[in-house]
């Protein structure tokens, strides 16, 4: 049953109760509201006023005028799509407004610059069709709520939805736009929706199937991914249009193009999500391997055997991909993931893991092998940081923002992937025409990837030979330069450069210049700013390489070739989980090994320790 479908049943079966009816239950609702900590604390209340079968509220708001509380009542702007919320004193301030609904005067508004109260002290009652016990809930298809909840949400610490029981179903499916309530209160119960409790729930179904895929084979894994990869192209006209919306969304708040672009999938982009899976399928898997067997001077078999890690949490941005990528190699390891992607691409991702969790639900494999985190605030990201009961490793992808917040804050072991502000260093050895064609594919092949280059690093004593010519094969693809006072000497397309320039992972048409006098000044800039990712000399000289090679300090250190190529396809790990830049466990792309940790087994025929 579609959402529309589904708030016409609902709508249709709450007009169906009696006048008396309404009111009955109404009052039953109000007093539950009355006894709750949350209400009594509130000293705003954002409440409706109701229209035709709609939890009453005429009595209530009256009540909650009474109690001292300051009470606003919420005015549409059907032409605009919005909707504000005024303050009200008494009845005398209402008038019919949009459909007939009294509606107050634009007096007193409920604005960012009204509110200094703690969020705990603000309240809001909200109407809607339906509702599931998750805290989704279905409203009357405008979007008002959803959208002032957007801009206003961070000042209203409790949202709850008045509903009779009655429009109660089994699930809401939930679409990025979509904003929960964290209670509900029907004439029977009072329903508590806690970022804790949902979060528990996904960890609780996370460890059970990660029990379950333990004691999969290898063959019953890979039937499962092959399943997988054949539903991704059975259903990429659903993919594509959840992710229709989140670009457009994205152009709608002037995301920079080349995020754009890292979130948008074409039909070619899901056949490689597809290809990725069938060729993590032809990999080896590591699990059950088993090394070092020693036999110890009692006779004893002393050996290590890799395991999966369990659950593995993974917190990243907007690549859709990734959710394909991810589920991949945990499946293939055994692992169960629950991810959290960002708001920008909720709906790819939510279309994404739908059809693999049914993928798998009709090959008689847990579905829960993959749960998607849909509330993408920060309040419960922090919390899902937390949740060492349940997750055995959190990876984080994205931003330099995202990936210190996860390190900063989480109490889950992390396995850090790191930003990715990767330089090419030319050497006054270089072969000129290869240079420039890998700077150029380094730089423009893709900007908004981690292993792009951000920065050049060139020997003066080629600077002037060399750097225009890097220049008008930049300029070719709109890229701007910043350099340094040399650089700039070399080419008046070159400008000024920042100290904050040299720092940066752009993700952008825009690159950084430094020109050096020697092999140790350029390894000292480098290893300076760089974020341990992607490094790259281009060079004729083999000392100068294997001096590179020993002394910058990254995961990945090239000779003679773009930084590109890191990447677990171009590796032969096929899809990747992410780059590693930590020196602990992982390093570099992370394949299947990386998703896996080892235990001792024993094997003994009575042996007792004296």
């Amino acid at each position: 049953m579609t959402k529309k479908e589904m708030r016409k049943k609902m709508l249709s079966l709450r007009d169906s109760l009696s006048e008396k009816e309404r009111r009955e239950k109404s009052r039953v609702i109000a007093k539950r509201l009355f006894t709750l900590e949350e209400f009594q604390k509130a000293e705003v209340v954002l409440s409706y006023q109701s229209f035709r079968s709609e939890v009453e509220t005429t009595e209530m708001n009256q009540k909650i005028r009474e109690s001292g509380k300051s009470l606003y009542l919420p005015k549409t702007y059907a032409d605009r799509k919005e909707m504000a919320f005024y303050r009200v004193y008494s009845d005398a301030d209402l008038i019919p407004g949009y459909q007939g609904i009294l509606e107050p005067q634009e007096k007193e508004p409920f604005t960012e610059e009204l509110v200094s109260l703690k969020p705990e002290k603000v309240l809001m009652l909200m109407p809607g069709a339906a509702f599931d016990d998750k805290g989704n809930r279905i409203g009357y298809g405008g979007g008002y709520y959803d959208r002032f909840l957007t801009q206003m949400g961070r000042y209203i610490g409790n949202r709850f939805m008045l509903a009779f029981e009655m429009q109660r179903v089994k699930e809401v499916e939930a679409e990025a736009c979509d904003i929960r309530v964290n209670r509900i209160l029907t004439d029977r119960r009072k329903i508590m929706v806690s970022a804790e409790k949902m979060l528990q729930e996904l960890g609780v179904r996370a460890k059970k199937a990660s029990r379950e895929l333990n004691r999969l084979g290898v063959k019953r894994k890979n039937e499962g991914l092959e399943a997988v990869a054949k539903a991704l192209i059975l259903h990429q006209d659903k993919i594509l249009a959840a992710n229709e919306k989140d670009v457009k969304k994205a152009k709608e708040n002037q995301m920079k193009e080349s995020l754009v672009d890292r979130l948008s999938l074409t039909e070619e982009r899901i056949e490689a999500m597809a290809e990725g899976l069938t060729q993590i399928v032809a990999l080896e898997d590591p699990v059950g391997e088993v090394s070092e067997m020693k036999t110890s001077p009692l006779g004893m078999q002393i050996g290590q055997k890799r395991v999966p890690l369990g659950v593995i949490g993974i917190i990243y941005e907007s690549r859709p991909n990734v959710t394909a990528d991810a589920f991949g190699l945990c499946f293939k390891t055994g692992n169960a993931v629950i991810l959290r992607g960002g708001s920008d691409a909720l709906n790819s991702n939510l279309a994404i893991t739908k059809v693999i969790a049914e993928a798998l639900s009709a090959c008689d494999l847990p579905a829960d092998s993959i749960q998607l985190l849909t509330d993408t605030s920060h309040e419960t990201a922090e919390k899902f940081m937390r949740l060492n009961e349940y997750i055995d490793v959190l990876i984080p992808r994205g931003g330099a923002g995202l990936i210190k917040t996860v390190v900063e804050k989480s109490t889950v072991p992390v396995i850090e992937t790191g930003t990715g502000n990767c330089h090419v260093y030319v050497d006054e050895s270089a072969d000129i025409d290869m240079a420039v064609n890998i700077i150029e594919n380094a730089k423009t092949q893709r900007y908004g990837v981690c292993n792009a280059c951000e920065s050049l690093v060139i020997h003066k004593k080629i600077a002037k030979d060399v750097l225009p010519k890097i220049a008008d094969r930049l300029a070719e693809h709109g890229v701007e330069m910043r350099g340094d006072e040399y650089s700039m000497q070399c080419d008046r397309r070159i400008i000024k450069a920042s100290e904050e320039d040299y720092g940066t992972e752009y993700l952008d048409a825009i690159i950084s210049i430094k020109t050096v006098d020697s092999l140790e000044e350029a390894i000292e800039h480098i290893n300076h700013y760089n974020t341990g990712h992607s490094e790259a000399i281009v060079t004729s000289d083999y000392h100068n390489a294997m001096t590179f090679l020993n002394d910058v300090d990254a995961a990945a250190v090239y000779v003679n070739a773009s930084t590109r190529f890191t990447d677990g396809f171009e590796f032969g790990f096929g899809a990747e989980i992410g780059i590693s830049t930590q020196k602990l466990h992982a390093r570099g792309p992370m394949g299947l090994k990386a998703l896996t940790t080892t235990k001792y087994i024993i094997l003994g025929d009575g042996q007792i320790r004296q």
